[in-house]
């Protein structure tokens, strides 16, 4: 009786996790997982691939039964956005959910923080809709669609700090396909003891503000925006402190010309556009060089490139982990290329791929430098 009891109790959550994935509809099951970091794991990481549609919410099993320490943590990516760091995955194990910004990419990746296995199940997503980003009204709109103006988004609430941090660190808008003119918004920083809130504001990788103060009694913030196409609106928490925010609208233009992200620096530090594109580059990545956020990004204006080029290095800062990957738009074409200390010339096979923007980012949190970054298009 003891082990029928036990055996049920096994299994309690198993049953539970396929029914949901029966009738819950939008669950889609990825693989059973595997075993990734420390010695006792052949691989670093977990990457399983994606279908070309937008993942509202993350689903898996974890634990640290491996091995002899219990200091497993996990990093969840989709390609290179991290959908959550520093998930400390208990020994016996648990289910774990995550909400994703309806981001689209490859791959679903996990990778260990620390020398410790963890073994990975079940790991499932949920897609959004075929239309949710087509001609019906918007989650948190006002209804309409591709429409010129104003438009207010019912999304608020408390993010960041110790006092909020069940909400995250960030409010997330979809937004039309329309260029986006303007962004204005109300926030306070009357929460918690502290004051020191700060925000990030971005549509997609373009910023439209960086470390932005918010005031203890509160303002309106409002930004110009230079006819910015992209699928998502990010007012993000810069510091560890809670802001509340509220009223947010979006100023749209209408449709049509221009590629996403307005070719703002297409002139800046890059070469011409005739054959080849040059960058100088520049130091990425680690915190002395930006963090994992600083990237090299090079307009294409939606031309066929054949390979890219360029030299890396990672001799700058103490540690020698750097990693690259080189990606156009949200298509990884090299992940977690290896960069020697010493440094070396890299090319890359970019397949013939279309895009708006070359980019070059860190994989790993080490400084990397890069320089003569060649783009070479197809004839």
């Amino acid at each position: 009786m003891k082990r029928l009891a036990a055996l049920v109790l096994f299994l309690l959550p198993t049953l539970a996790f396929a029914q949901d994935l029966r009738t819950g509809g939008d669950w889609v099951p990825l693989g059973q997982g595997g075993c990734i970091g420390g010695s006792q794991c052949k691989d670093r990481r977990l990457r399983l691939p994606l279908a070309d549609r937008p993942v509202v919410r993350v689903r898996f099993e974890a634990n640290d039964q491996i091995g002899n320490t219990a200091n497993g943590r996990l990093r969840l990516r989709i390609d290179g956005n991290t959908v959550r760091s520093a998930i400390d995955i208990p020994r016996q194990g648990q289910t774990f959910t995550y909400d994703v910004d309806e981001l689209r990419g490859q791959a679903l990746i996990f990778e260990t923080e620390t020398d410790d296995e963890v073994q990975i199940g079940r790991v499932a997503v949920m897609y959004a809709r075929e239309n949710s980003r087509g001609g019906g009204p918007r989650h948190g709109g006002d209804g309409g669609s591709s429409s010129t103006g104003w438009r207010r988004y019912s999304e608020k609430g408390c993010i960041g700090g110790s006092n909020c941090k069940q909400n995250g660190n960030r409010i997330t808008i979809a937004l039309e396909d329309a260029p986006v003119l303007g962004v204005r918004f109300y926030a306070h920083d009357n929460v918690g003891t502290r004051a020191d809130g700060r925000l990030n504001v971005r549509i997609d990788d373009h910023a439209v503000a960086s470390y932005e103060d918010v005031a203890r009694d509160g303002k309106r913030h409002e930004y110009d925006v230079d006819s910015i196409r992209g699928a998502k609106l990010v007012i993000q928490t810069a510091t560890d402190d809670e802001v509340e925010i509220r009223d947010i609208e979006v100023l749209y233009g209408r449709g049509g010309g221009g590629g996403r992200g307005g070719d703002r620096d297409h002139d800046r530090g890059h070469g011409g556009y005739g054959r080849e594109v040059t960058d100088e580059g520049g130091c990425i990545g680690g915190e002395e060089c930006g963090g994992k956020r600083n990237k090299i990004r090079i307009p294409l204006r939606g031309r066929a490139v054949s390979e890219v080029r360029f030299y890396a290095r990672d001799d700058v800062g103490t540690r020698a982990g750097g990693e690259l990957r080189v990606r156009i738009d949200g298509e990884i074409l090299r992940d977690f290329i290896d960069i020697p200390r010493e440094g070396r010339t890299f090319t890359v096979d970019a397949r013939g791929l279309e895009g708006d923007y070359l980019i070059i980012e860190p994989a790993a949190d080490d400084e990397v430098v890069v320089k003569d970054v060649r783009v070479r298009f197809e004839d």
